[in-house]
Parts: C-alpha cells; sequence; structure tokens
C-alpha cells in the first residue's frame, strides 16, 4: 500500500490534533537522550523477556531473584550449536529469536512509529504503552544477518542479567486513540501489517489469530442468519477483540445491534466503519438509519447527504433523507428525493410508501392512499406499506380498512407486532367488535407491557390518552382501562 493509494482516507481534525499531540509527547521525550523504543499493546506489570516469563512460571514459589537468565540462555546456544554447525552465537540468537523459541532478548525499535504500532495495532479494549529506553545507560545491540522482519521492524535488542528491565520513560497510549494512530500510520507512513512482518514466518507466527478471528466472525454470521443475536454479538465481539480492526467485523455487529434495537451501540460500530473507511456510502447509510430511528433525525440527515454524495444511486439514502425532511416538514424536499428514486428503479414499493407518508404529512390524504396503494401493489408483501396505510385509516377513522390493513402486517410478520395488535383493537373498539378487541390489546400488552404508552406517544391528535375517534358509549371498562391507562 503507497501514500497515493490511500489519498482518499483521511482523519478528522480532532483524531488528527490528538494524534499528532500524543506524537508530539514522545517527541519532547525522546529529545532528552537517546532513546529506542518499545511498544506494548497493554500496561503490564513488567518488561521481560520470554524467557524469563518461561522461568519465572517454572520456579514459581522459590522466585526468581538472583537467578541470572542469560546462563540459561547460554545452555540453549550451546545446545543449538550441535545442530547449526559453525553458525555464530548472535547468528543462533538470530534464529531463535526469529521462529519464536525463547530467549533472554527484549527486542526494541529505532523508530517510535514502529514502537506506536506495536503499541496499538492489538487489544482494542486496553490501553497501550511506549517504553523508552536510553541506549546510553542500557546498552543494545543488532543481529547478524538480520531476518526481513527484524530489518523491517528496526529492530534492536537488550539482553538483561536478570530478564527484566527498567523504561527511562513510558507514554499512555488512550485506548480511544488507538484506532485513529493505527489509519494515521497507515496514511503517513505506510506501516501496516503486511511492511512490519514482512516474511512468511510472521505470517505464520500470526496464522492462528487470523484463523481464530475469522472463525469468530464466521460462527457469528451463521448466529446471525438463525435470529440468535446475542450470540451473534457474543462472537464479532471476539472476532474485534482478535483482530481489532476489520470493517466486516463491525459493520456486522452493528447490524446485530440494530437488529434488537440497541442503536447507541450500531453508531459507535458504524462510526468504526467509517473512521476504517469515510468513504464507505452504505455505512454512512446505515448509521443515518440507526440515528433516525433512535429519534435523532437531525443527526441523520447528514449522514444521508454523505452517502448521498459517495454514491448517487444509493436508493435508501434517498428514502431516508426523504423520511428526514417530512420530520422537518420539507415536503418538497421528500417528494424530490423519493422521486429520484422511483427514478432509478420504478419498482421501489419503498419510494412509493416514502411518497405516501410524505403526501400525508402534507395533509393530501388522497394522495397518500394512492401512493401507499401503489407500494402494496408492487410488493404485496411489505408490511411497511401496510401499517403506513393503516395508520392513515385510523387517522380517518376508517376502521375497517384500518383493521384489515393491521391484519396484513401482522400476518406478514412486521418487525412491531405488539403495537399493530394494540392499534387494531383501537379499531375492534370504535367498530363494537368488544371480544376482538379486548383480544387483541390484553395479548398486546402481555408481549409489551408497555405498548400503550408507545402508541399513544406516537399519536398526535389525542382525547383523554385516546386516538380521536368517537368510542361507542358501551365500551366495558376493562376495555377502557386498557387503552387509558398505560401500564
Amino acid at each position: 500500500m503507497t501514500e497515493s493509494s490511500n489519498s482518499h482516507e483521511r482523519l478528522g481534525s480532532d483524531s488528527l490534533a490528538a494524534v499528532l499531540d500524543k506524537l508530539g509527547e514522545i517527541a519532547r521525550a525522546a529529545n532528552d537522550g537517546s532513546f529506542v523504543f518499545r511498544g506494548e499493546p497493554k500496561c503490564y506489570t513488567e518488561i521481560s523477556s520470554s524467557l524469563y516469563r518461561e522461568y519465572k512460571a517454572m520456579l514459581g514459589p522459590f522466585g526468581i531473584d538472583g537467578f541470572d537468565i542469560r546462563n540459561v540462555q547460554d545452555e540453549i546456544l550451546v545446545d543449538a550449536e550441535r545442530y547449526t554447525g559453525d553458525a555464530t552465537r548472535q547468528d543462533l540468537l538470530s534464529q531463535l529469536q526469529h521462529y519464536g523459541h525463547p530467549t533472554n532478548l527484549i527486542d526494541f525499535t529505532t523508530d517510535y512509529l514502529i514502537a506506536l504500532f506495536f503499541a496499538c495495532g492489538s487489544e482494542p479494549n486496553d490501553a497501550g504503552r511506549m517504553v523508552l529506553l536510553n541506549t546510553e545507560t542500557n546498552p543494545v545491540f543488532r543481529l547478524h544477518s538480520p531476518a526481513n522482519r527484524i530489518k523491517a521492524q528496526k529492530s534492536v535488542f537488550v539482553n538483561p542479567p536478570s530478564g527484566l528491565i527498567n523504561p527511562d520513560w513510558v507514554i499512555r497510549i488512550p485506548r480511544d486513540l488507538k484506532e485513529p494512530i493505527m489509519r494515521y500510520l497507515r496514511i503517513s507512513h505506510d506501516i501496516t501489517a503486511q511492511t512490519i512482518y514482512d516474511d512468511v514466518h510472521g505470517f505464520i507466527k500470526n496464522a492462528n489469530i487470523h484463523r481464530s478471528a475469522y472463525a469468530e466472525f464466521h460462527i457469528a454470521g451463521l448466529h446471525l442468519d438463525r435470529g440468535n443475536y446475542q450470540e451473534a454479538l457474543e462472537h464479532y465481539t471476539r472476532s474485534i477483540e482478535l483482530n481489532g480492526y476489520q470493517k466486516a467485523s463491525f459493520a456486522n455487529r452493528a447490524v446485530t445491534f440494530l437488529r434488537v434495537k440497541k442503536y447507541d451501540e450500531a453508531i459507535s460500530d458504524f462510526s468504526q466503519v467509517i473512521a476504517l473507511d469515510h468513504n464507505d456510502a452504505r455505512a454512512h447509510r446505515e448509521r443515518g438509519q440507526a440515528y433516525f430511528d433512535s429519534g435523532q433525525p437531525e443527526l441523520a440527515e447528514p449522514d444521508f447527504d454523505e452517502a448521498i454524495r459517495l454514491d448517487e444511486r444509493l436508493e435508501d439514502a434517498y428514502i431516508g433523507r426523504a423520511a428526514c425532511r417530512v420530520h422537518r416538514e420539507d415536503f418538497e424536499g421528500a417528494k424530490r428525493d423519493l422521486q429520484i428514486v422511483i427514478g432509478l428503479n420504478p419498482d421501489s414499493s419503498a419510494a412509493y410508501n416514502g411518497k405516501g407518508v410524505a403526501a400525508w404529512a402534507s395533509g393530501d390524504t388522497q394522495s397518500a392512499k394512492d401512493d401507499l396503494g401503489i407500494a402494496i401493489k408492487i410488493d404485496p408483501a411489505n408490511p411497511v406499506a401496510y401499517m403506513s396505510r393503516a395508520l392513515l385509516h385510523l387517522a380517518l377513522c376508517e376502521y375497517e380498512d384500518a383493521r384489515d390493513d393491521f391484519s396484513w402486517y401482522i400476518r406478514l410478520g412486521g418487525d412491531d407486532i405488539p403495537a399493530a395488535r394494540f392499534r387494531r383493537g383501537i379499531a375492534h373498539v370504535a367498530l363494537g367488535n368488544y371480544g376482538e378487541a379486548r383480544t387483541d390489546l390484553s395479548a398486546s400488552i402481555g408481549q409489551d407491557p408497555l405498548v400503550a404508552k408507545r402508541v399513544i406517544a406516537t399519536v398526535s391528535n389525542t382525547t383523554d390518552g385516546r386516538e380521536s375517534f368517537v368510542l361507542p358509549e358501551d365500551v366495558p371498562s376493562d376495555l377502557l382501562a386498557m387503552l387509558n391507562t398505560p401500564p
């Protein structure tokens, strides 16, 4: 990946400022001496070699104080020499380190940007850190004939007697700064996993992580397809934790959050997708819909605008923006958007549904009926169009038509069956069908104890907590209670 290939990608001004502030903090610390750098994705309790950690666990309660770990390393080298002929000790150390055998070497880099990559490239839920070591008081060395990866990482090493080092400076990297730093490194310096791990051994070393992340992603998708949303969320989260900056994991987890109406979480994940690729029109559209569904149309409309700018043929973005325009009573603007969709796709049931809603909101109820009828004719299995027309019939006191359209919505498995049954119950009350009304109202409240409150809250013209219609004089008291007293 080159600089030019990332020319379309940008950091937001706030993110860029935060990244540059952190880089300035590192530069000011490094200016006080001759330093090498180490990036760690977590703030561990010790900075130690792999051999130290192995023997610390082995010695257990005896402790490792006074134990010169370098003697163990020397024994390993003597044994390795029997297999490698006339290789020098430095070459042996290089190969052992390269192939992942425990050694007493603690690796640093002469490039603080590479250290930042290691501090930010994993463990997205934890703060990382940058460790600075002064080479004037801590001898470092390079390995002979270094492998490609060691060259790419500009690696130098420390071989401490105790297996531990005390850093001269530690700079904390907040977890919410990790992703912007990774993007900055990719955009401005071409520092990525491919450039850092530039040989097959780097791939092999990380292959299990890649496989695990993919497996979690795949299993999550299977759960999502089966409607097992909690299980899907758990597996997408594991995929993100293993391979934290993959667009697909965040995007699919966001979709799953939408299925369970966790809008804040969905918005956060769509924002992660957009941070990774601002030119993803679909992510802008989906985040806009999440904002709209959570009652924030003023935040939704800019996302729909951006989605349309990025993809002028994205039908759903025009439909979403039209809904926002209806909300702020720009009915003509909404109609223009929906006419664009019909021009792109004359068989768009969703566009005609939107036109019907816009016409109704502007007071043109006959045009609303006509457009909603076309939406249903185009797609008789569109529950949204039936719900829109049912609400229009109910508002116009056309109770039999409202009842029938609510029934179709329920039969087609719309997203809010309790609200549909409650409203159908209202239509039954108005028609004097008290037995059917009692069945619908009690069933809907049983499914969702707050359904009455939700339904009444969406009605603009209410009388004594009821939708505005004339009640028969003999309505039973239990039905009046269900209509007038939301739980």
